[in-house]
């Protein structure tokens, strides 16, 4: 590991700590896979980068586990 490294959280559990589980409409999965395959990308990075994104169009920022308002 280089030595500027620093993980965000220290504790184990990785880069992303958090479950969030959300009821979503029939299809929802099958819509989230299909743009994720668009983007080349995995579920759960597309929905996490969607999630960012909505969050500050609606004016929230989250840096470094930090809520931040716009």
């Amino acid at each position: 590991m280089h030595e500027a490294y620093q993980p965000v959280i220290d504790d184990g559990r990785g880069r992303f700590p958090e479950d969030l589980r959300v009821k979503a409409r029939r299809g929802a999965r099958a819509a989230i896979a299909a743009a994720a395959q668009l983007k080349h990308t995995t579920l759960s990075e597309y929905v996490r980068q969607a999630l960012l994104r909505c969050l500050e169009a609606d004016g929230v920022k989250l840096r470094r586990g930090l809520v931040e308002l716009a």
